[in-house]
C-alpha cells in the first residue's frame, strides 16, 4: 500500500491510500452504505458492466474505486452495484482519504455530468436544469448566442458549473416558475427557466405574470405576443412546425415579451433562416406595473 499526504483547506493533512481489493458482493454492499449524497445509478451502465464481469470480460485497470477522508464513497458506486447484480468477485483499485470536494470534478466511465457536480455541491432543486441554465448563460455572456439560429454552445467544466451557480442564487426561482409553467407551455424546461430568469431581472412580478397567464391561457385575443408565443411552441409540439433550437426559443420568448411589456400588438415571429443582420436576439424592455417596483420604462421590441 502507497500512502501520501493530502493538504486540506484546514491545514489538516490527510493520508492518500492506494491499494488493489478483492471486491465481494458483500464488500460491495457495505461500500454502497458510505455512498452518501452521490449520483443517480445509470442501470444501462450497470447492466453493461455486470454483463463483462459475468462473461470474464471485465479488466482490472487503473481506473479507481474512491473514498474521501471521511470514509464516503465518491467513485465508484456504479461498478459496486455490478458487483451485485454479477454475483462476481473482481478486482479493483481502492484510493482513500482524498478531499471531498474531487467529486466534485471526477469524470469516470459513467459521466459526471454537471448535475451530479451541482448535487454534490449541495445545490439539491433540478440540478440537471440549473446546469442547463449555467451553460445556456454562459454562451449567451460569452457572445455564442446573438442571432436566432446560433446552434453554437461552448463546453462548460464542472467547476464553472458551480462557479456560476455559486454567483447567481437568485436563478433558483426563475426554475421553479419554468417548472411550474413549461409543460403546458410545450418549452424545454432549461431554456424557459433561463429566460425566465433573464425576465425576473426586469420586473419579477411581470415575468410570473407573463409565464403563468401563458400557461393558464388567459390571453387577449388576436395580437396578443403571448399568444403568438404559445402558438409556436404548441405547433412544433405537434409536429406542425421544427422545433426551435436553443438560440430561436430564447429569441421568441423575448420577441413576445417585449412585444407584451410594451403594450404593442403581434401577429407573428418569424426569424430568418441564416444568421444575418435582423435575426439578433433582442435586448428585453422593461415594464412599468403599479404591483412591480422591480421594473423599467417599456420599449418596443
Amino acid at each position: 500500500m502507497t500512502t501520501q499526504p493530502s493538504q486540506s483547506t484546514n491545514s489538516i493533512v490527510h493520508e492518500v491510500t492506494h491499494e488493489f481489493v478483492e471486491l465481494t458482493p458483500e464488500l460491495a454492499e457495505k461500500w454502497l452504505g458510505h455512498n452518501l449524497g452521490n449520483r443517480h445509478l445509470r442501470r444501462q451502465k450497470v447492466q453493461q458492466y455486470a454483463q463483462d464481469m459475468r462473461s470474464g470480460n471485465w479488466q482490472t485497470s487503473g481506473q479507481s474505486i474512491q473514498f474521501d477522508w471521511e470514509g464516503r464513497l465518491i467513485d465508484g458506486q456504479h461498478r459496486c452495484e455490478a458487483v451485485i447484480e454479477s454475483g462476481v468477485t473482481v478486482r479493483v483499485l481502492v484510493v482513500r482519504g482524498l478531499d471531498p470536494r474531487s467529486r466534485e470534478v471526477i469524470d469516470t466511465g459513467a459521466k459526471r455530468t454537471g448535475g451530479d457536480a451541482l448535487r454534490f455541491a449541495g445545490f439539491t432543486q433540478d440540478p440537471t436544469v440549473l446546469a442547463a441554465v449555467a451553460r445556456i448563460a454562459d454562451a449567451r455572456e460569452s457572445g455564442y448566442l446573438k442571432t436566432a439560429m446560433a446552434t453554437s454552445i461552448p463546453t462548460l467544466s464542472n467547476s464553472d458549473i458551480i462557479a456560476w451557480a455559486e454567483l447567481n442564487p437568485d436563478v433558483g426561482s426563475a426554475i421553479l416558475l419554468a417548472r411550474r409553467t413549461g409543460k403546458s407551455i410545450n418549452i424545454q424546461p432549461s431554456v424557459w427557466a433561463y429566460c425566465l430568469y433573464e425576465l425576473e431581472k426586469v420586473g419579477a412580478n411581470a415575468a410570473v405574470e407573463f409565464a403563468e397567464s401563458i400557461a393558464d391561457m388567459r390571453l387577449d385575443g388576436k395580437g396578443d405576443p403571448r399568444r403568438v408565443l404559445l402558438d409556436i411552441f404548441h405547433r412544433a409540439a405537434t409536429g406542425q412546425r421544427r422545433k426551435p433550437g436553443i438560440a430561436e426559443a430564447i429569441y421568441i420568448v423575448f420577441r413576445a415579451w417585449n412585444a407584451w411589456a410594451s403594450g404593442v400588438t403581434l401577429n407573428q415571429i418569424v426569424p430568418g433562416k441564416s444568421n444575418t443582420e435582423g435575426n439578433e436576439i433582442p435586448k428585453l424592455a422593461g415594464i412599468i406595473r403599479a404591483d412591480d417596483t422591480n421594473s423599467g420604462r417599456a420599449a418596443r421590441p
